[in-house]
Order: structure tokens, then sequence, then C-alpha cells
């Protein structure tokens, strides 16, 4: 079977397409046919060796979240049934393949009403955001500032946060502020004005963006107030400085959280946005485009 794989941490030229050896299934998982894998940040940050925490042998698949259907169980499997299709995220490497031996509480039935290009773009944000929700609940009448709020990560933030009844405030470029409008945040704000100005007082700050997000949100926040960082160490300095708190979260597998999901995929109340996709075989010229950074929603390979 196809396996998207690396050989050593660099540029586009490390990645291959390798014929590997089909999964082997332990007990406890499902055997996924893959249709459908989204592409996110950190693949081609774990290609250019960014992610010191991760030590696999070369060469290794790439790759996270994956929506397809179900051809064999294991024993110990009980849920799901052969031909079910399936949503999932196993993070952070081992997806962008044919074939998939995953742990079945890593995966959920996938929604319902939405194609699988579709549920593939959902499992890496539904579980990252979690990790976020999980640090500090969001329900009614939190005040919640999301930066990068078009992206992969961000636009599903924004969704499931109004859907828990947060008062969402959303940072994005001047290009992508009607989209992000019309995923239903409150309050859309141009992120290259002087927003510090205008805006303040929130609960919650989640940065999706990066250091320069978290510089300008300290004073963004009520006093005992949390920033959570999906993407790079918060400074406690800075924070105890402030009278806030801070923290990096990260998301993991999470069956039940993608189950949850799917119903509110269901209910009319989340759906992915789909820049692009790409059949597997051009995987490097999806990852460039994650890696440019202009990406509304998500780039899905297919297969």
């Amino acid at each position: 079977m196809r396996a998207v794989q690396i050989t050593a941490y660099g540029g586009p030229e490390v990645v291959v397409i390798n014929d590997v050896p089909r999964p082997e299934l332990a007990a406890g998982q499902l055997r996924v046919s893959v249709a459908a894998t989204g592409v996110n940040p950190v693949d081609w940050k774990i290609r250019e060796g960014h992610m010191e925490f991760l030590q696999a042998p070369f060469p290794f698949t790439l790759g996270n979240e994956f929506a397809g259907t179900v051809t064999e169980l294991a024993t110990g499997v009980t849920g799901f049934s052969l031909g079910d299709v399936v949503y999932g995220s196993v993070g952070p490497i081992g997806v962008f393949a044919d074939e998939l031996a995953v742990d079945a509480n890593a995966v959920a039935k996938a929604p319902a009403s939405l194609s699988l290009i579709e549920s593939a773009a959902l499992p890496v944000a539904i579980v990252t955001a979690q990790a976020a929700f999980d640090a500090e609940p969001i329900g009614p009448g939190t005040r919640l500032l999301v930066h990068a709020a078009a992206g992969g990560v961000g636009s599903i933030v924004v969704q499931l946060a109004k859907a828990m009844g947060a008062e969402v405030t959303a940072l994005t470029s001047p290009a992508t502020m009607d989209f992000v409008r019309g995923l239903g945040a409150d309050h859309v704000i141009d992120r290259t004005t002087a927003y510090e100005q205008a805006i303040g007082d929130f609960d919650v700050v989640l940065d999706a963006f990066g250091p320069a997000a978290q510089a300008r949100s300290w004073g963004l926040l009520k006093s005992g107030g949390i920033l959570i960082s999906l993407v790079a160490p918060p400074d406690q300095d800075e924070a105890a400085r402030h009278g806030v708190r801070a923290t990096m979260t990260f998301g993991t597998p999470n069956g039940a959280a993608l189950a949850h999901a799917a119903a509110l995929a269901d209910a009319g109340k989340l759906k992915p946005t789909i820049q692009r996709t790409y059949p597997v075989e051009q995987a490097v010229s999806a990852m460039a485009d994650v890696e440019g950074g202009n990406v509304r929603g998500k780039i899905v390979l297919t297969y």
C-alpha cells in the first residue's frame, strides 16, 4: 500500500511515496480503508524537524487525521461494524496511507451529513479545541477571543465555542473577515489594526497564531483570565505580571469528542471549509499550500 513518508528532516525533497506493508491489527483496533486525510501545519513542521519530542526512525509516515471505512475489527472492539464510515486523529504521525490500524477509542462514526473529504478535515481541530476547553471550560457568557480564526483549527473553534454559548470575538486578516462572520463569530476584528485599543476584558484568549499574537494579548484579558496557546509555550512571567494565567495545550486522540462533534455537524452547527483537495500523489504541493499560511479552512488529500 502507499504511504507518504520522509527519509530525513528537510524540505519537500525528503518526501517520498513508498510501498509499505499493510499494518498489523492489534486487540482493540479497527482497520480503516482511508478515503481522505487532512493536511495541517504540524505536518511540514515535523518534516523539517521542528518537533523535538518526536523520535521516529526514518522513513516514517506523516499525517494525523483521516476519514475512511472500517474493513476489519480486532478482538475487543465494540460499537463499530464493518462498513462503518469513521473519522479520527491519531497524532502526530502515521496517517498518510491507504490503510490504517487505529485504536477504536481514537475514532468515531463520521457525521452522516458530511462527505468523507469534509469529515477528514475535522478531527485535529476538534481534539485540539477539546484540549483547550478542558483547560478552561467554555460556556454561556464566556467572552472568548480567537486568534487566526480563519484557519483550520480557528474556524472550528469559533463554531464549537458558539455551540457552547460563548460570546466569540475573532481576529483574522482583512481578506477573510466575511468568511469568519459566516462561521457565526459575534465580533470580527481586522488583526492588522491596533485592535488592542478597541477590545478587551476577555475571559479566555485562544492563540492559534504564535508569539506575536500572545505579545498583544496580555492586556486584553480580564484579571484572572487565561491565555491558551495551541502553538507556542506562553511566557509565564508576562502572565504573572498582568495578573492572568497562561498554558499551552495539545490535542490527543479523543473518540468521545469526535462523537459529540459529529452530532453538532448533523445538527447543522459545525461544518468545515475545504479550500482545496489534492490526490495523495501531490502531497508535497498540499503541504506547500499549508506552509504558505494563506489557507482558509483546510487542505485535504484524497486516496
